[in-house]
């Protein structure tokens, strides 16, 4: 009996001896992402950018404090004059024409006719200084949209012979925007797309007499609301006489109220089957084989149509798709050029005073004014804080090293009953035209997640310079400064990784140094070439002053495989200065 208490006695201390010890806890599943250095993907420079809609506003290209932010998000391309609000814009002159207005419904003239006093105010919303605005933050690339709703095709013509003639490089140009909203039986623009593309053929020509080197691009349907009826009659149109296919991307969202949960959900869905799915199973069977794509406008909602945005753009989650949106599109060779709504509003760079009484006073006067220095207090919003951590590596980066995530990751919903799941962590890698690697990730969840980097199928061992902004909670927005909740942050990690919630994050590494090129430079007929001996496998931002107390302008980007870069009477003034960049 004693016995048998004393092993009772035993048995309850052993018993509770284990409920004090602590529970296991299983450790994190690592996230691996892999990728090989062997046979890049072709990435066209400067493919991350901006729509650049400043017509509506009083700001003006040439402020050099819009240019010192704007150069910090990265943009590799900017849109001129961009959007909605040009539909009744002469770059002749860059002012909205009030007599061209009639012709479209009355929302659009109430939007159009806002343009009528700032275009005036500012004296013009002229090319030569968004030109110079894309040269000042970084040598952007130069997209634009031409005016087929009430300007001449003569007039595109004389567009593209100005900026030939004056060395001002068009990428692509846009036979309008969005043309299919002004379509159909009650429209005086377009009847169907096989209308629009009849009519923008005189137009095509144009631009391709003046400068038979253009690229001109017609309009798909919006990826958000695909009108099929639009696609097929493009895909059935017999004269395909376009270089690119450029389309917008604005999701319809539920309006009566959602969750912030349910809003992403939807764009989780959005940004795991319709961005590079769409371009590959959808356009492409389209279109001419040797066409290429851009995408000049998208945001993760579709906003009221009069420039407001509906969540979660803006928002800390709204530059994690963002981000996202951009990477995995990168990994097309054929397209080109993918960029939000846009570089100054909201969900770009923010302004904290509108600055809007300055274009009254003076438009009322019957005057010009100049508003470029006064204080409109611009910051980053909380969006393109995230995109720009993309944007940075898209911008400096030459090829992509297509990356694979594992699965055992933690998971979020792509359907607002959480059914349905993909992986959190999305992650790809660059080579990077500056003797960098790169690779950029996403997790769109809220759970944060170690990851291990495999390089060429080993583990990496060296540090990595790490760039990220995180938060807890999805939804916040970024007010003036000193309260922007989301700011960029930097550190320096090695494997594994720590991916935080709600993040995009960079990681680089050097692989090698690159020397400085022997610049030499050749001057005849006021043609200048310069050349130059040194590494064939970086990218240089060919850059010119002339003023080495002023700031450098970058006349253009030389590629990977490039030794010379040729141009014709650039600067002016009698000394002029040019150097190579490494970006």
């Amino acid at each position: 009996m004693l016995r048998t208490r004393v092993g009772l006695i035993l048995f309850l201390l052993c018993f509770l001896i284990g409920l004090a010890q602590p529970t296991p806890v299983m450790a994190q599943a690592i996230v691996t992402v892999s990728f090989a250095t062997t046979n890049p993907l072709p990435l066209n420079p400067g493919f991350a950018g901006f729509s650049t809609e400043m017509l509506a506003n009083a700001v003006e290209y040439y402020d050099t404090n819009l240019q010192s932010i704007a150069a910090t998000v990265s943009p590799g391309w900017l849109r001129y004059p961009s959007g909605a609000l040009e539909n009744a814009f002469a770059w002749t002159n860059g002012v909205t024409i009030p007599s061209w207005i009639a012709a479209f419904p009355a929302p659009e003239q109430s939007l159009l006719d806002a343009t009528i006093k700032t275009t005036a105010a500012k004296g013009g919303v002229l090319f030569s200084d968004f030109a110079s605005m894309c040269a000042n933050v970084g040598g952007a690339k130069k997209v634009v949209t031409i005016n087929g709703f009430t300007d001449t095709a003569e007039s595109a013509g004389a567009f593209a012979q100005y900026a030939l003639s004056n060395h001002l490089s068009v990428a692509v140009w846009e036979l309008c925007n969005e043309p299919y909203v002004f379509a159909g039986s009650h429209s005086s623009f377009f009847l169907n797309s096989t209308d629009y593309v009849a009519k923008m053929k005189p137009y095509r020509d144009a631009i391709k007499a003046a400068d038979s080197n253009a690229v001109v691009a017609i309009y798909f349907s919006d990826a958000g609301f695909t009108e099929p009826n639009w696609d097929l009659g493009l895909s059935n149109y017999t004269d395909k006489y376009w270089d690119a296919v450029v389309y917008h991307h604005y999701p319809q969202m539920p309006t009566n109220g959602p969750a912030f949960a349910d809003l992403m959900a939807i764009d989780n869905w959005q940004l795991a089957s319709n961005t590079t799915t769409r371009v590959i199973n959808y356009l492409m069977p389209m279109n001419n084989s040797n066409v290429i794509y851009l995408i000049s406008e998208f945001a993760p909602s579709m906003g009221n149509g009069a420039g407001g945005q509906n969540p979660p753009t803006t928002t800390l989650y709204g530059g994690v798709y963002a981000a996202e949106y951009l990477l995995r599109l990168s990994t097309i060779p054929q397209m080109t050029f993918v960029g939000p709504y846009q570089l100054i509003d909201a969900a770009g760079i923010a302004i904290t005073n509108n600055n809007y009484p300055a274009i009254t006073t003076a438009y009322n006067a019957g005057r010009t004014t100049n508003t470029a220095g006064l204080p409109f207090g611009f910051y980053r919003s909380a969006q393109v804080c995230g995109s720009s951590v993309a944007n940075w590596v898209l911008t400096r980066s030459v090829g992509v090293y297509p990356a694979t995530v594992s699965t055992n990751g933690p998971t979020v919903p792509i359907d607002t009953n959480g059914l349905v799941t993909i992986p959190a962590i999305y992650a790809q890698a660059y080579q990077g035209g500056n003797g960098k690697r790169y690779v950029v990730l996403t997790n769109k969840g809220s759970n944060a997640a170690p990851v291990q980097i495999l390089q060429d199928g080993v583990a990496m061992t060296n540090q990595f310079l790490e760039t990220f902004v995180t938060g807890s909670d999805p939804s916040v927005t970024n007010m003036p400064p000193p309260d922007s909740a989301v700011q960029i942050q930097t550190a320096t990690v090695a494997n594994p990784v720590t991916i935080p919630e709600y993040s995009v994050v960079r990681l680089e590494w050097t692989v090698f140094r690159v020397p400085p090129p022997m610049v030499t430079l050749n001057v005849a007929n006021s043609s200048q070439r310069l050349r130059w001996q040194g590494q064939t496998d970086v990218m240089y931002s060919v850059q010119g002053a002339t003023n080495l107390l002023a700031g450098w302008s970058t006349l253009g980007k030389a590629t990977n495989s490039a030794t010379n870069f040729t141009f014709t009477n650039w600067n002016s003034g009698p000394q002029q200065f040019y150097r190579l960049a490494v970006p």
